[in-house]
């Protein structure tokens, strides 16, 4: 593990892998252990590069509210601190957005775009989910039960008939804490202003939007606005999957991805 700085915020990264750099950015609630489960396939054609968001993980616990521009800093400051001066992008959901504003920020940076189950205007239905786990983070005392809540959202039907939700939660538990119940607050009110919509048509790069057909928390209409907004965006759909292919169907995901990442010049 290595660590990178952004001013006062320290950024936890690691690397495996061989091959062009492939950057891992999570969502809320999430961590660099959210890329576990598909990590060892793509790192056998790419030099992955993964980090914790200031927030979570073994990064920065900040004090006060920040912005998108802020994320994307980091971000940029996580490639200096590996050598990268280009990558490849990959971000789901609010990493997502992160993503989408590092390509329009730093687009010499951005070999390609994947946003998976991501989204770039806050509608009314993406309000009142995200409301909705605000509220949870800030109500909901014992963290096994807010961690079943999240992931109770994030995973699809397929999934919730076969696996046992309190073994899900006690494996995803295993692999590190919950971030302290203010920073999820602070991203889940971070994700209330997403709005990339308009400036999505400046992108110049090639593009790809991995949606789930069962996916409760980001449907799949907002995976359409991108693909309608981004020139030239190509898109790939997981069947029978929620909000977390990367752990629900991990091989469907890197099929996804890796096919993507081939087609795109060298």
């Amino acid at each position: 593990m290595g660590t990178a700085r952004n001013g006062d915020v320290e950024l936890a990264f690691d690397v495996e892998g061989d091959g062009p750099n492939l950057l891992l950015i999570a969502g809320t609630a999430s961590e660099r252990a959210l890329w576990s489960l598909a990590r060892p396939a793509l790192a056998q054609s790419w030099r992955t590069i993964a980090f914790d968001n200031r927030d979570s993980g073994r990064s920065s616990i900040v004090s006060e509210p920040y912005a998108f521009h802020d994320l994307v800093a980091d971000a940029a400051a996580v490639l200096d601190g590996v050598g990268a001066q280009t990558a490849h992008v990959v971000g789901h959901s609010m990493g997502g957005v992160v993503a989408q504003e590092l390509a329009l920020a730093l687009p010499a940076r951005c070999r390609s775009l994947t946003l998976v189950c991501s989204w770039a205007r806050t509608d009314r239905y993406a309000r009142n989910c995200i409301e909705l786990m605000g509220a949870l983070a800030r109500g909901v005392r014992d963290d096994r039960t807010l961690l079943a809540s999240l992931l109770w959202v994030g995973a699809g039907a397929a999934t919730l008939r076969q696996a046992n939700i309190w073994e899900k939660t006690d494996a995803a538990m295993a692999l590190g804490a919950l971030a302290p119940r203010e920073a999820l607050v602070r991203q889940w009110e971070l994700s209330l202003g997403t709005d990339t919509l308009e400036r999505l048509p400046r992108l110049r790069l090639p593009a790809h939007v991995i949606w789930c057909s069962d996916d409760r928390l980001l449907p799949q209409p907002l995976s359409q606005e991108l693909l309608q907004a981004i020139p030239g965006a190509v898109e790939s759909r997981i069947d029978a999957c929620g909000h977390l292919p990367m752990v629900d169907r991990p091989d469907a995901f890197c099929e996804a991805v890796n096919r993507f990442l081939s087609s795109v010049p060298t």
